[in-house]
């Protein structure tokens, strides 16, 4: 296989009017090229490819046909591998995949081949040279098309041509000082299957990050960190379309998940960068907070009481919880709209990907880390009758934290069942101690997030909430069998085949 190239580039995507205020901007002087670009992609109908994360294209050029496979390793990677080659024509080449990756996916599909969708562009593009790196600076504005199915493309993508990585986020920075451009991960490839599908934006899940044995600190906190923001920001975007409650719990998860992996890689980070990086973080997420309360103070506790019974006051507490609702979510969308989310965005991305981390191998630094987080969650659930609202919140936390940390480092360690058993008592303790969170949240947060200011309906919800409390003794009961179901199940990461894997 032939050795790939690597790209690294960063993606944003622009607002009106922005590609004029670019051209102006300082940093960007010198001349300016334009190419009229046309790339059709290919893949079998079920997707081979994209299932490895792959895309394959053809693009016709003012100078011919290049035919290009690139290949990312996990979500939201700045920098992708790439196998580029001139072909005499739009079709395909399939001699040419011998030398990539792709040859070994397609083994006998290679015939399946076909198109799948298309990106028509205007680029106009500036090499920049910034601080010893030489960058191209590309506008491009077009649409996607698939079938009869349009939509527009209006972005500016940085690419590191030579020099340091670190030189690409500078440049990037002196930008985002000036002017609204807000970076995102979500490349042409995956809108165009989205498009080609037929499948509206919909929330983005926690995906998988796969990790070698071999893989080292470094590369494991890049890959881990990266998937989690490029999940905060395909629900972010999605919010700026359509007001989804999914889309801000997921936003939310994908916070908490980053916050974890932060948590995690602790000991190995630089302690300044680190607190700033958190502090906004922590800023984005509590923006979401009220949204999120009232989603399911009245998906759970609300809807179940109207239904019940016709209550005094239950329609002026449900149109007050919607108004509520309603500015909650204003506040998340200003949030993501203001110049502190694009920046955080930005600083989020430029600290994970130039951060200096150590090489050595994360297995080992996984077991350890492992086994802290759970010897904190069997402690801190030894007594769970004994802990009031805030310590079971607390224990909850960390319930999430082992969790999280069980799924990124999951892949290191081939005791496949005792994974399964491992991450399924978790996943129940956490839920249990959710409810019962969510009980305390409807008594001692909801009052204040709705403005229950009216005598009248404080009273209706004061007796929805009443409602919900006859089901405490219940969720604790439950919570203690999880807790009890979870000490009693070994980890995942100790035993012979653990040992045997990270030697």
């Amino acid at each position: 296989m032939a050795a790939p190239a690597t790209e690294t580039e960063l993606k944003f995507r622009l607002g009106p009017g922005a590609v004029v205020r670019l051209s102006g901007h300082p940093a960007l002087q010198g001349p300016q090229t334009s190419q009229s670009l046309r790339s059709v992609y290919f893949d079998t109908p079920d997707g081979v490819l994209r299932g490895a994360g792959c895309g394959l294209r053809v693009r016709t050029t003012p100078d011919g046909f290049v035919q290009t496979l690139k290949r990312q390793t996990a979500p939201g990677q700045t920098a992708r591998d790439e196998w580029e080659i001139p072909v005499a024509t739009e079709a395909l080449d399939l001699s040419a995949l011998k030398a990539t990756p792709a040859h070994k996916r397609l083994k006998g599909r290679r015939r399946d081949l076909s198109p799948r969708f298309a990106t028509t562009v205007v680029r106009r593009i500036r090499m920049v040279e910034w601080d010893g790196a030489l960058i191209e600076v590309a506008f491009d504005a077009g649409e996607l098309s698939a079938g009869r199915q349009r939509e527009p493309i209006y972005e500016l993508e940085l690419e590191l041509k030579a020099g340091p990585p670190v030189a690409l986020f500078s440049l990037a920075r002196r930008l985002a000082r000036d002017l609204a451009i807000v970076p995102v991960f979500e490349s042409k490839a995956e809108r165009g299957w989205r498009l080609a599908e037929g499948i509206s934006r919909s929330p983005r899940r926690a995906e998988a990050t796969p990790l070698s044995p071999d893989a080292t600190t470094a590369t494991a906190f890049r890959r881990i960190a990266m998937a989690c923001l490029a999940q905060v920001s395909a629900n972010a975007e999605l919010l700026r379309i359509v007001r989804r409650p999914e889309a801000v719990h997921q936003m939310r998860v994908a916070l908490r998940r980053l916050r974890a992996a932060v948590g995690v890689f602790k000991p190995l980070l630089a302690e300044p960068e680190r607190e700033r990086i958190e502090t906004e973080l922590k800023w984005l997420a509590h923006e979401a907070d009220a949204a999120r309360d009232l989603d399911v103070f009245i998906r759970d506790v609300f809807h179940p009481a109207a239904l019940e019974a016709r209550s005094p006051g239950l329609a002026a507490l449900g149109r007050h919880l919607l108004t509520a609702r309603g500015q909650a979510y204003d506040r998340v969308l200003a949030a993501i709209a203001a110049p502190r989310y694009a920046l955080l965005m930005l600083e989020t991305t430029a600290w994970i990907e130039t951060a200096a981390l150590p090489d050595d191998p994360v297995a080992p630094f996984a077991v350890e880390a492992l086994s802290r987080l759970h010897h904190q969650v069997k402690h801190r659930a030894r007594d769970l009758t004994d802990l009031d609202a805030e310590a079971r919140h607390h224990l909850r936390i960390r319930a999430k934290r082992l969790r999280y940390a069980a799924e990124f480092f999951a892949d290191l360690f081939p005791a496949r069942r005792r994974r399964a058993r491992y991450l399924k008592a978790l996943e129940r303790l956490q839920d249990t101690l959710g409810e019962l969170n969510d009980l305390a949240v409807a008594r001692d947060k909801i009052p204040g997030e709705a403005h229950l200011d009216d005598p009248d309906i404080a009273f209706a919800a004061g007796r929805v909430i009443g409602r919900r409390e006859r089901d405490e003794a219940m969720l604790m009961a439950a919570a203690i069998k999880a807790c009890g179901r979870f000490h009693d199940t070994k980890s995942f990461w100790t035993g012979r085949k653990s040992r045997q894997k990270r030697s």
